[in-house]
C-alpha cells in the first residue's frame, strides 16, 4: 500500500508512506518526496516526517521503519533555505524547533529505524541519517556538513555528530565543511554498510526485515533504555538497566524466545 502523508492538511505529497514494500512484512517505508529540491527539509516535510514516525510507533503492525529520499541523487540535502518560513523572527525560531521534535521522535521511537542513504546527505539530512539506528549508503553517497562554508554552523545536529564520530573526524566535518563517502563513511561509523547504487534500497529493507523478525517488545524496551541511559551517571544507569531487564523478562516475547531456544525451533514473537 502506498499513500501520501500530509501534515495538518498541508504539504500534501512531500512524504510518501508505504507499508510492507516488496513483500517485507511489518516494515514501513517513509520517502522524502521533494526530488526537485534534493529532498530538502521544508517545514511541511519536517512536520509530516515527525507525524509519520510517531504514527508508526503507535501501529502494532509496524516493527521497523526505513527512511529514504525520492529520486537517485539525494537522500536529503539538508534544510531548505529557500522554503517559506514563519512570519517574523520568533516564528522562524519555532519552525526550527520542529526539527528538534523530529530528532526526538526518532530517538525515542518505539520502533527501530534504518536510513537508506541513496545520495547526498548534507546538513540536516546528515543529521537525519545519524538519528536513525542503522544506516546503509550507496557507494556514491556523500555525507557531511558543508554549511560552515556558507557562514552557518551545524548546531542542531552537532550532538549527533559528536556522539557518532571520533572527535577529530567530527571536527574535520563541522569545522572544515568536509564530506565523507564510501569506505571512509563506513570506517567512521557514519553508516553500517556501503553498497552499489542499485542495491541500496534492497539492503536497507533487508536490514529492516531482520529487525522486524525480532521481538518487538525487546527492541522497544531495549532501544529506549539504551537512549535514556546515555545521559545517566554510571551508578544511576546500572540499577536503571537492571529494572529494565526485569521488565523485559516479564514479557511474553521473552518467554517465547527462551522456550523456542530450548525446543530448538524458531520463535514467534507477538510484541507482548
Amino acid at each position: 500500500m502506498s499513500v501520501e502523508s500530509t501534515s495538518a492538511g498541508q504539504g500534501a505529497g512531500v512524504l510518501l508512506v508505504e507499508d510492507a514494500p516488496e513483500g517485507r512484512a511489518h516494515v514501513r517505508l517513509l520517502t522524502l518526496n521533494r526530488p526537485e529540491r534534493r529532498n530538502a527539509l521544508s517545514p511541511d516535510l519536517v512536520r509530516a516526517l515527525t507525524d509519520a514516525v510517531e504514527q508508526a510507533g503507535k501501529d502494532a503492525g509496524v516493527r521497523a521503519i526505513v527512511i529514504t529520499g525520492a529520486g537517485d541523487k539525494a537522500f536529503c540535502a539538508g534544510g531548505d533555505l529557500g522554503a517559506p518560513s514563519g512570519d517574523g523572527f520568533l516564528a522562524m525560531h519555532e519552525d526550527r524547533g520542529a526539527f528538534v521534535d523530529l530528532l526526538r521522535a526518532l530517538r525515542f521511537s518505539t520502533k527501530p529505524t534504518v536510513a537508506c542513504v541513496n545520495g547526498l546527505a548534507l546538513g540536516g539530512g546528515f543529521g537525519l541519517a545519524l538519528a536513525c539506528d542503522l544506516a546503509v549508503a550507496s557507494v556514491d553517497a556523500e555525507l557531511g556538513t558543508p554549511e560552515v562554508k556558507r557562514g552557518l554552523f551545524p548546531m542542531m545536529i552537532a550532538r549527533l555528530i559528536y556522539e557518532t564520530l571520533p572527535r577529530r573526524a567530527a571536527n574535520e566535518l563541522v569545522l572544515l565543511g568536509e564530506k565523507v563517502q564510501g569506505a571512509r563513511a563506513k570506517e567512521l561509523g557514519v553508516v553500517n554498510d556501503v553498497v552499489d547504487k542499485g542495491a541500496v534500497r534492497a539492503r536497507a529493507l533487508d536490514m529492516a526485515s531482520a529487525l522486524a523478525a525480532l521481538s518487538p517488545a525487546a527492541l522497544s524496551l531495549g532501544r529506549r533504555a539504551m537512549m535514556r541511559q546515555l545521559d545517566m551517571p554510571f551508578d544511576v544507569a546500572l540499577p536503571y538497566l537492571r529494572d529494565q531487564l526485569t521488565l523485559n523478562l516479564q514479557t511474553e516475547d521473552a518467554a517465547e524466545g527462551v522456550g523456542a531456544f530450548l525446543q530448538k525451533r524458531e520463535p514467534t514473537f507477538t510484541g507482548r
